[in-house]
């Protein structure tokens, strides 16, 4: 079983928590185009890939 260290993907719940902001203003960024896009990975399933993530992080200049 892959552990959530291990997986490349992170759910918005899991994204919220690192970034310290709520779940809307996530779904408020992506509407804008301001935010990394979620990725179908089932057809229930939508998640952040982690790489891109760390690069918006990057890209932001925020700390984790």
């Amino acid at each position: 079983m892959i552990n959530q260290e291990n997986r490349p993907f992170l759910t918005i719940k899991e994204v919220s928590e690192m970034l310290g902001i709520s779940v809307s203003t996530i779904n408020r960024l992506i509407k804008r185009g301001d935010f990394p896009l979620k990725v179908k990975i089932s057809p229930r399933r939508m998640v952040f890939m982690k790489s891109h993530i760390r690069k918006w992080i990057e890209t932001k200049g925020i700390e984790t």
